[in-house]
């Protein structure tokens, strides 16, 4: 072959680049301005742009890095001593780091920004969780663990809630709940506490899915001897990981699972064989007292989806403009950007979601929040925003044709990780039953329909009154439904939609009035263009679910 004719193509694609999260997402920055006092958005947007910097500068990198080398189980050193000995990337390790200086636990905490501390923590959670190998993950249920203790028993928060909010050298906390023979069905829980005599016990079973096995203490669901059966006999211990002498505390690593996704993150299968534990609050309540931490890792699960989803949003945009087609940029292309816009709306009305759960949470916190609300919202904003990354994610990966598909772009691994977010913290299925339960109570539907109501009432504008009569209608229709499990996954997500097209319905008509921006007036209009309640099960649905 001669030197003037070669077959190597000499054309390179150009690779999309990640953004300062915070300056280039219009989305979130308006969200968070709509929320927040002037003077706290001030100090707070300061803080988020130097996050995000960071989040492309530093932790990008090491979450590739901590991707590719996933964690593993030494179960015997060289001379054949049991040592169940966890390796990770340090890369992982600095990835943890990171996020607690940056203030993943402490904020809230700290009320580093007052009553609006869980919406900035929740923003640094969404710019975080594509770049983080799921490191956030400790961090949510160390969040959860401080409520926790601090709401529960005040000697456990004194001697480990200074440790856990700590920014430099701070501990992380598990949650263990899940076993073999119960998986979200907590009342089968087999793991037995026996008493030490000096206020500690004895804790035998085995917890199925341990994530964060790495962390320095846990809340491990148990039921006492002699405790009866099912949710009502259960009790909530806290452990620490290791012994004084830096052995395992009665712990045994069967092995690390072999996931889809979040694979930076070790997660283990434990046997407990007199793991030595402190009941949290006194013995009994455990399902009123790990349910504390739950409501918080659910409100942060929910940031995941938005969080996902904005991260290959930005890519996805910048990619359209570096890629030609027919001699063209994408960006030129009607139906690549149609497509592009039903993404974007979707990603909006996530992030309004997200955002206020968020502000729930703290305002709950604070003394001042509406429980009735919170107890509704909080799983509807998790289900539905799971769900919803999912496809667009998949959408988004879809965007960038076959370079999207290919594991060293960092692409799929977004999409696996996203996935995780509808199964652990309640399936959904499990939380649509939980609204389902909540809605029993007429007080809560009543207050979903007002919040609803003040949505629609916040900022109104000329251009929004359409939607709203939409919305308010869809509120009515979706909580006046005959509580039917059968149909429990369908109303969950009409009632998400419906809230999430309200907040979007006030978010429009603020950035109509105060900024005259008519970008969130289309997001609302094209996501209410798709019928916003589902219609109900089939009513022999049954007869082809499980022929």
């Amino acid at each position: 072959m001669s030197a003037e004719r070669s077959e190597v193509d000499p054309f390179v694609q150009e690779a999309p680049r990640l953004a300062n999260r915070w300056t280039a997402d219009r989305v979130l920055r308006q969200a968070v301005r709509r929320l927040l006092p002037p003077d706290v958005f001030q100090k707070a947007a300061e803080d988020l742009e130097l996050a995000a910097e960071r989040c492309v500068t530093e932790m990008a990198p090491l979450a590739a890095r901590a991707e590719a080398t996933p964690p593993r189980h030494v179960p015997y050193d060289a001379w054949g001593n049991r040592v169940d000995r966890i390796e990770v990337d340090p890369a992982w390790t600095e990835l943890v780091a990171i996020l607690q200086g940056l203030g993943a636990v402490a904020i809230p905490h700290e009320r580093t920004y007052g009553d609006h501390s869980r919406v900035v923590q929740a923003v640094l959670f969404q710019m975080a969780q594509a770049v983080s190998a799921t490191a956030l993950c400790p961090l949510g249920m160390s969040d959860g663990a401080v409520t926790c203790l601090r709401e529960h028993d005040a000697d456990l928060a004194a001697a480990y809630v200074p440790l856990l909010t700590r920014r430099v050298n701070g501990w992380t906390s598990g949650q263990w709940m899940t076993e073999k023979a119960g998986g979200s069905d907590l009342s089968r829980s087999g793991t037995v506490a026996t008493p030490l005599g000096d206020g500690t016990w004895a804790l035998r079973g085995t917890k199925w899915f341990t994530s964060a096995t790495t962390a320095d203490i846990a809340v491990a669901l148990a039921r006492p001897e002699g405790a009866g059966p099912g949710s009502r006999g259960l009790s909530l211990f806290a452990l620490e990981l290791r012994r004084p002498d830096g052995g395992w505390n009665g712990l045994r690593v069967r092995r690390l699972k072999d996931k889809y996704g979040t694979r930076g993150l070790p997660t283990a299968e434990l046997d407990l064989d007199g793991t030595v534990a402190t009941p949290v609050g006194g013995i009994g309540g455990g399902i009123a007292k790990i349910s504390t931490v739950l409501h918080v890792a659910r409100m942060e699960a929910a940031q995941a989806g938005p969080g996902a989803t904005g991260h290959l949003l930005q890519l996805a945009r910048d990619y359209a403009r570096r890629r030609l087609v027919r001699g063209a940029p994408l960006a030129d292309s009607p139906v690549h950007v149609g497509w592009l816009a039903e993404i974007a709306a979707e990603y909006e009305a996530m992030v309004q979601m997200a955002l206020r759960t968020a502000q729930l949470v703290g305002l709950r916190e604070s003394g001042s929040g509406d429980e009735r609300l919170a107890r509704v919202v909080v799983p509807l904003a998790k289900l539905s925003t799971a769900r919803q990354a999912v496809r667009t994610c998949s959408e988004l990966l879809e965007s960038f044709g076959g370079a999207g598909y290919l594991e060293d772009t960092g692409i799929p691994r977004v999409l696996r990780d996203v996935q995780v977010q509808s199964i652990w913290e309640g399936t959904t299925n499990v939380l649509a039953l939980d609204v389902m339960r909540a809605l029993a109570d007429p007080e809560v539907a009543a207050a979903f329909r007002d919040d609803v109501e003040a949505q629609l009432a916040a900022h109104p504008h000329p251009r929004v009154e359409a939607a709203a009569r939409i919305i308010r209608a869809a509120a009515w229709d979706v909580t006046s439904r005959e509580p039917d499990p059968a149909a429990g996954r369908e109303v969950a997500w009409g009632m998400a939609r419906t809230y999430q097209a309200a907040l979007l319905a006030a978010q429009a008509g603020w950035a109509l009035t105060a900024l005259g921006d008519g970008r969130s007036a289309v997001a609302l209009e094209t996501f209410i263009a798709h019928p916003l309640v589902p219609p109900a099960p089939h009513a022999e649905a049954r007869s082809i679910g499980l022929e």
